[in-house]
């Protein structure tokens, strides 16, 4: 069984060849601006890498947020074209518990900054059980939720938080594997995980020019 996992979600790329629950190669490479035109390019280069024609990949593990909105949308997309032509099951994980396989603790705590406050979040414990739900939720109240938990916990994040001891993220495919909680997609269908509108959608008011 070939898995072919890809996160697009943040200015950094991250695809991952699984194998049997193994991880045999990734790229995770930043390319803010240049990840929708370089993503196909990274994913070819890898298999080729690897001696892998794309049919010969069984399934595609998508993120499918929260995250970046246009990130999201080239993983998303990228995903059901893959798997619908070659016709290969898709799957999708939340990128809140990708994040939160990337550390241990008592308490997981992975958080995206939202800006204005707000953070996309959500709680994991140690055997990545989700005690809060993945959720737009102002920052504050998630640190007053963390505080009041039996135990130890950290912050895992892409972002920076000032005055905040916050983990970097970094992949660790294998544990993500070990833990992973996916749902099935349909290819037709499949779309983003955004958590919220996008704020261009939320401050239209309907008025034609």
């Amino acid at each position: 069984m070939i898995s072919l996992f890809l996160n697009t979600s943040f200015n950094y790329l991250n695809i991952a060849l699984v194998k049997n629950n193994s991880m045999i190669d990734q790229i995770y490479i930043k390319l803010d601006k240049d990840l929708s035109r370089l993503a196909l390019f990274n994913i070819k280069s890898l298999l080729d890498k690897n001696s892998l024609k794309p049919d010969m990949v069984d399934e595609v593990v998508c993120v499918r947020g929260p995250g970046s909105f246009t990130g999201l949308r080239v993983g998303a997309t990228i995903s059901k074209v893959f798997t619908y032509f070659l016709n290969k099951e898709l799957y999708s994980v939340s990128n809140l518990l990708v994040m939160a396989t990337s550390c241990s603790e008592d308490y997981i705590i992975p958080i995206i900054d939202a800006r204005r406050g707000y953070v996309y979040g959500a709680i994991y414990d140690s055997n990545y059980n989700v005690i809060l739900e993945e959720s737009y939720i102002k920052l504050d109240k998630l640190i007053d939720v963390a505080s009041s938990l039996d135990g130890k916990y950290c912050y895992v994040s892409y972002d920076n938080f000032e005055n905040m001891n916050v983990l970097p993220y970094k992949p660790n495919i294998d544990n993500l594997y070990k833990n992973m909680k996916k749902n099935e997609e349909d290819p037709m269908t499949f779309v983003p995980n955004y958590l919220k509108k996008p704020e261009a959608e939320e401050n239209f008011n309907g008025k034609k020019d």
